[in-house]
């Protein structure tokens, strides 16, 4: 057992009413999948890797590799970008319980596991034809005798669940009905290989969302006398997997942001009574690029209301307020950017106004005011780009 945090938190794991129902209904699909004996996370909606004839090659692009655009001095209209957005989702024991408290839910309450499932299928089903989605949930789906090894609870494979496509959506949903939450939460290496994947598979915009309940956790590598301890009672002495691993998974999520450009969201489920855990979130959410302009920085929330309010403004800004120019300058700030005529102001706190997403492949994004005025029907984009002289 990893720690008293998991253990605590897989005391139970029955979802209930409607989760259960369909659970059964689906279990005879997930059982054969499993019976392939392999442990990459086969899905609904995912094809049979038994069978060559259906092999995808790993290295595959999903999308053609744009290429780098050119500074051509002139006056431009912009395109909406085609998107790509990888959800990667908490799967950890703690997801069984209430948003409102860290105890299991009443009856008739929906657990977090539940609330998210169905704040994504409102937020992602009326895009699912606009924006290629795809999901890698963690740790990797285990059975209550995987618990007893450290190793399987903090379990997450190369790779993603559910490679970004149109008309995933489903596919998506699906795996809240065929697996349960179960483990630890190895949130730094989940987002890595969710990063990974998506950089070798360019597209013209690429984009991160992160939904946890908790502090990521499951670093081998750290004192589990002198770290902060996730565990109940705070005493990580006999499970270092149980020490607060802020550090990484900040690291981690700064240079997929900074140098992959990819940018990171992060939503905060359920409430917590330890400050330095909600700080973790906030140093998540700024570190990826996408953070609120006020506090708290990432999107936390209390209820499901909240959950798919936060989704919907997620999905809004990644499917309409990210554009395409056809001319990039060599200098970041040679292009005046407008709407309907009227001048954009570059904002590099994504408060309100633009800024760069990937400058060498031309892609922007509008925040704040400029983002719902970029959203209009009526809405026109343009920008006027200078470029350096030889």
């Amino acid at each position: 057992m990893p720690s008293d945090h998991i253990a605590r938190h897989d005391s139970t794991r029955t979802l209930a009413g409607r989760v259960a129902v369909v659970g059964a209904a689906l279990a005879s699909i997930v059982l054969g999948a499993a019976s392939c004996g392999s442990r990459t996370g086969l899905f609904v909606g995912e094809p049979d890797m038994s069978d060559s004839s259906t092999q995808i090659q790993p290295d595959a692009p999903i999308d053609a590799a744009p290429d780098v655009v050119p500074c051509v001095p002139g006056e431009f209209g912009f395109d909406l970008a085609t998107a790509q957005l990888m959800f990667v989702l908490d799967r950890s024991g703690s997801m069984a319980f209430s948003l409102t408290s860290p105890t299991l839910p009443d009856p008739g309450e929906p657990s977090r596991w539940e609330a998210l499932h169905d704040g994504l299928a409102e937020a992602i089903r009326p895009l699912d034809q606009q924006l290629a989605m795809g999901a890698k949930f963690y740790p990797e789906a285990l059975s209550e005798d995987d618990l007893a090894s450290t190793a399987l609870a903090c379990l997450t494979d190369n790779g993603v669940g559910i490679a970004p496509a149109r008309g995933n959506a489903e596919s998506i949903l699906d795996v809240f009905f065929t697996t349960e939450p179960r483990g630890g939460t190895p949130t730094a290496e989940a987002i890595r290989l969710a990063a990974q994947y998506l950089a070798d598979r360019r597209t013209v915009a690429r984009t991160i969302v992160v939904a946890t309940d908790g502090a990521p956790n499951c670093n081998g590598d750290l004192d589990g006398a002198r770290c902060v301890c996730t565990a109940a009672g705070g005493d990580c002495r006999r499970s270092e997997y149980s020490c607060l691993d802020d550090t990484r998974t900040i690291d981690v999520i700064h240079q997929i942001a900074e140098v992959q450009k990819i940018p990171v969201f992060v939503i905060g489920l359920g409430s917590t009574e330890r400050p330095e855990f909600l700080r973790v979130l906030d140093d998540m959410a700024v570190a990826g690029g996408r953070a609120r302009p006020t506090v708290p920085r990432h999107y936390n929330v209390q209820s499901p209301v909240e959950l798919r309010s936060a989704l919907q403004t997620i999905s809004d800004s990644i499917a309409r307020c990210t554009y395409l120019t056809p001319s990039t300058p060599n200098d970041p700030n040679a292009i005046d950017v407008e709407i309907n005529g009227v001048s954009i102001p570059r904002d590099t706190n994504h408060k309100n106004g633009w800024d760069w997403v990937d400058q060498a492949y031309g892609s922007l994004a509008f925040f704040g005011d400029a983002c719902d005025r970029a959203q209009a029907a009526t809405s026109k984009v343009n920008g006027r780009v200078s470029c350096e002289k030889d």
